[in-house]
Formats: structure tokens, sequence, C-alpha cells
């Protein structure tokens, strides 16, 4: 079980590097990481917009996920977690994950068109 908690740390690690990069205006626009809607790829105003709203989320859902997968580790490298709970704590991981991905795309895109009026 602890391969699931691996594989966590290190997307989680991915989604605060892409967040952080995000907020500081360093990610180039391009279609393989970052917040891919019609709005944001229309130019690269909108798309540092949205990514200067969202990347806050994605560093915040990150780093949460980042700190309890590397707590879990260990325990579970000494093999002194069961195998449900190990799971219940990878799918909790997984989810905070997911949903802070969705907030970074829907509060980048609602703050980026309020922000230059679109």
């Amino acid at each position: 079980m602890w391969v699931a908690f691996l594989v966590v740390l290190a997307g989680s690690a991915l989604v605060t590097v892409v967040g952080w990069r995000a907020l500081q205006e360093k990610l180039p626009r391009q279609y393989w990481a970052g917040i891919r809607t019609p709005y944001s790829m229309a130019n690269d105003e909108q798309w540092y917009a949205v990514h200067r709203y969202g990347g806050p989320y994605m560093v915040f859902g990150g780093v949460a996920s980042f700190a309890a997968a590397l707590a879990m580790l260990p325990f579970s490298l000494a093999g002194k977690l069961p195998n449900g709970f190990s799971a219940a704590v990878v799918f909790a991981i997984a989810l905070v994950l997911a949903g802070s991905a969705l907030l970074s795309w829907v509060m980048g895109v609602r703050g980026a068109k309020a922000a230059l009026g679109r």
C-alpha cells in the first residue's frame, strides 16, 4: 500500500509546483498543464489572469495532500497501517487533490472574468 502513498505524494508535488508557477505567472500557455478552457486559451492576458486567481487553490490543496501522504508513508512502509485504513486515507487525499484542482479551475475563471471585465 506504500506505493499508493508514493503515487499520491508525487501527484501532490506536481500539483503544488504547477500551482506555484501559475501563481507567479511563470506557467507558459500550453496544452498539458494548467487550466485549459476556451476562455483561458484565448490570449496570454486571460491565461495569466486565470492562473493568478486559480493558483492559490492548487498550492493549498497540493501542500495539504503532500503533507498527509508524507505523514502516512513511514507507517505504511513499516506495515503498521491496516489496508482498509490506508485505502481510505489514499482515497481522501486524492479527493482533496481533485477537489482543489476543480476549485482552482472554477475560481480561476470566475476571478479572471471579474478582474478583466469579460
